[in-house]
């Protein structure tokens, strides 16, 4: 089973980075549902990580067990790991 984390973490100090507040609830969502209407659950996964520890490099991305990841990623990059990843 191929897994995708995206961190969606939120941290208590607004002052720190963190992936919540550059969308990364967004990019989990987005990339979940092109997985759920392309059919692939449960062979690939995407699930949200409360912190993958790369706070200052967010949004960021790792897909398991390939453990590649993926920093700052946005939502205009959903399109590209969707190709990748998701077929």
């Amino acid at each position: 089973v191929k897994q995708i984390f995206v961190c969606t973490n939120i941290k208590d100090d607004p002052t720190q980075p963190c992936c919540g507040r550059v969308h990364g609830e967004e990019v989990f969502r987005q990339l979940r549902n092109i997985a759920k209407e392309r059919g692939l659950h449960p062979s690939i996964r995407v699930a949200q990580a409360k912190c993958l520890g790369q706070c200052a490099k967010g949004v960021n991305v790792m897909v398991y067990p390939d453990e590649i990841w993926y920093e700052q990623v946005t939502l205009a990059d959903v399109p590209e790991l969707a190709k990748k990843y998701l077929v």
